[in-house]
């Protein structure tokens, strides 16, 4: 078993419906990828600890967008499980070299580097060259932050991961109508 497998399982017991996420995003290498889960279903922390994992087998920039940074810092920097663990401190603290409170920036001991943010001022993202992005609770998100983004990712041969809850027909459902008819696309709903 890899220290990165080791590292994952010992921290983060994903639940059985979450596991063909991480499988399509770690295992398969699936750059594209959609899970649309009911509240309390642990998008996020499954979603965090996939970024999380991927930044440890490839060093990079990896962001993680909610709809606004306030939303991420409530959400990831500061949250907190049901269990009382800091939803940061999934990350064991010898593979964290630095972290940045203003900027939301948590830099690895391999290099990488996750960046919280907001997708309300996706033009702020400029220049970056992400290998990948989640898009946490993408139906309240503007879509044109995935459209501004898209060519990043597709030049870094990166991926992107959408999460949320269904909240009607608006851009979420438009890309679950594309992730459900293409192999190319893993989708969980």
């Amino acid at each position: 078993m890899s220290i990165e497998t080791k590292i994952l399982l010992d921290r983060f017991k994903a639940k059985e419906y979450q596991r063909p996420l991480l499988d399509a995003l770690v295992k398969e290498e699936k750059k594209r990828l959609l899970a649309i889960w009911p509240r309390r279903a642990g998008k996020d922390i499954c979603a965090f600890n996939a970024l999380f994992f991927c930044a440890l087998k490839k060093v990079g920039l990896y962001v993680y967008l909610l709809p606004t940074a306030s939303q991420a810092r409530k959400v990831i920097w500061n949250g907190i499980t049901i269990d009382g663990m800091r939803i940061l401190d999934y990350i064991p603290p010898d593979l964290l070299k630095s972290r940045h409170e203003q900027d939301m920036r948590i830099h690895l001991t391999n290099g990488s580097i996750i960046q919280l943010s907001g997708s309300d001022n996706y033009d702020r993202l400029l220049g970056i060259n992400a290998q990948g992005i989640v898009f946490s609770e993408y139906a309240l998100q503007d879509p044109r932050a995935y459209q501004y983004l898209r060519p990043v990712l597709t030049a870094a041969d990166g991926w992107a991961l959408f999460i949320s809850t269904p909240r009607g027909m608006n851009a979420l459902f438009s890309i679950y109508q594309v992730a459900k008819e293409s192999p190319e696309w893993f989708c969980s709903h």
